[in-house]
């Protein structure tokens, strides 16, 4: 057990050590609407953010978290469910704006709580973690995973009163699982 344990642990600070701007980090977290999302899309993960930039001694990620920002790496796995972990995914090209792109279209916008793809406010538009992924890649020009139709079957009582009463079945959109299992990505490690 000791042995598993120190491995897990070299594994860990390995793959910390490895990440790169592009770095897709799919997280399990601890919430209500989080267990809904996780059962839903039958995956582990209920939010996304993508490594924004890499310092010498600062690791940052990009995410949409009560709103689109950018955070350190620790203060992004401190969110991670007790007892699990973050798993690490690369994409296999990655472009030098995504940064900028971030930065300049997408950093302090609103956050979407209903999931719905191109939503508006009378501020904005406001955007969830997968879908913040997915337009900040397609925007780079770096590949994104297949948009799929919302589907809220599982626990529909749940998702009637998350959504209080306007469930979006059928419309665009995409989850963390989208992109874990695209093939298009590379496992990394985990965190």
């Amino acid at each position: 057990m000791k042995l598993l344990s120190l491995l897990l642990l070299f594994f860990s600070f390995n793959t910390y050590a490895k990440l790169k701007v592009g770095d897709i980090l799919l997280q399990p977290l601890h919430c209500w609407a989080c267990s809904l999302i996780e059962a839903q899309t039958k995956s582990e993960y209920s939010h996304i953010g993508v490594v924004i930039e890499v310092n010498k001694d600062k690791v940052y990620v990009a995410e949409a978290f009560h709103k689109v920002k950018k955070v350190s790496l620790e203060e992004y796995l401190a969110k991670t469910e007790k007892g699990s972990a973050v798993k690490v995914l690369r994409p296999f090209a990655v472009s030098q704006d995504l940064q900028h792109i971030f930065k300049k279209e997408f950093e302090g916008l609103k956050y979407d709580r209903d999931f719905r793809w191109n939503n508006y406010d009378g501020d904005g538009q406001m955007i969830y973690c997968s879908e913040l992924l997915y337009k900040l890649f397609k925007r780079a020009g770096m590949h994104t995973p297949k948009l799929n139709r919302m589907q809220f079957d599982i626990n529909r009582e749940h998702w009637e009163t998350y959504f209080r009463g306007n469930v979006p079945d059928g419309e665009i959109g995409i989850s963390p699982q989208d992109f874990n299992q695209d093939k298009k990505y590379t496992l990394i490690g985990f965190l």
